[in-house]
């Protein structure tokens, strides 16, 4: 969604060499893929006047978001987003953690794929940058939510050097790029690829309200927004999974998800349940669910963006 429609045909032609790709729960070649999928008539969809179309739709639903957050003008801004072994590795890795540190810092990489140059601005930033924390908000959470029984790792320092993941970078990107100051962040880092210890959607589910608890109760007087960066079904489209997972999360009926939905890119659909079970008791307002398809395998990601008020 941050990549201009004009490079999805290069993306497009990368897609072919696949041969892990995950759709509904099984591992394909992009051939077997094609065929699989020949009776849906995706090549309707392969069409670069359809491409700009829907780029400027998601690019105007994320805009309406921004402005959304602007007129909360929040105190603080909780980011949920997943962790792509950008500050956690293998050899550990949390299934719910909080930063409680007193900044971050977004650090592009010396090099970037050439492909992925046009949406590097929103991926890794257009320059080093140092977005302020809320410790006080971020330690609070972490203690109140381990009375509510959730083991949350905490982290109040990054290694040297170590930029902030590309999530949190994209909602200051996305979110705030109109603002001539920083709303302070508190990053909430979910793993929703790495198994085997992801959350199931019940659980993040049950951890956003949680969540909302526990900021319900802290002491100060200040206004707190959440956000829930990543999704929807990539980086092959499922169309039907996301308007079921949309209208599950509206309703905040969320039984029929489960968890090996839940997959590749599209596991990234977990951090929106976190900031959907936190602001379940509010009105939800979908501004945009746009499917984008690149090729006849359905490769490409779901485009969306909602807001609860």
């Amino acid at each position: 969604m941050s990549l201009p429609s004009d490079h999805w045909e290069e993306y497009a032609k990368n897609d072919g060499r696949f041969f892990d790709l995950i759709w509904r729960g099984q591992v394909w070649s992009f051939d077997a893929l094609v065929a699989e999928r020949k009776a849906e008539d995706l090549g309707e969809q392969i069409d670069p006047e359809l491409w700009r179309k829907r780029y400027d739709e998601i690019t105007n639903a994320v805009s309406a978001a921004e402005d959304a957050l602007e007129e909360a003008d929040p105190d603080v801004l909780i980011v949920v987003g997943d962790d792509h072994h950008e500050i956690y590795s293998q050899a550990a890795m949390p299934t719910f953690s909080i930063y409680w540190g007193e900044e971050v810092e977004a650090i592009p990489p010396e090099e970037v794929y050439e492909a992925v140059k046009p949406a590097a601005w929103a991926l890794f930033g257009n320059e080093r940058e140092t977005y302020p924390c809320h410790p006080g908000l971020g330690r609070y959470l972490i203690s109140k939510l381990h009375e509510l029984e959730f083991d949350v790792a905490q982290v109040s320092e990054l290694p040297h050097e170590t930029s902030v993941g590309h999530p949190f970078i994209a909602v200051r990107q996305r979110l705030m790029g109109k603002r001539p100051n920083l709303i302070p962040v508190v990053p909430v880092i979910l793993n929703t690829y790495f198994p085997p210890n992801v959350p199931s959607p019940k659980r993040a589910w049950d951890f956003g309200r949680a969540l909302a608890s526990a900021v319900e109760s802290y002491p100060e007087d200040i206004t707190v927004a959440i956000a829930g960066s990543g999704g929807l079904s990539h980086f092959v489209v499922d169309f039907e999974f996301d308007k079921r997972f949309i209208e599950a999360i509206g309703n905040g009926d969320i039984t029929g998800l489960r968890p090996e939905e839940f997959v590749s890119g599209t596991s990234e659909c977990l951090c929106w349940l976190v900031a959907a079970g936190a602001c379940s008791q509010m009105e939800m307002q979908v501004l945009g669910l746009i499917p984008g398809y690149r090729t006849l395998a359905g490769t490409g990601c779901t485009m969306g963006a909602a807001v609860w008020r």
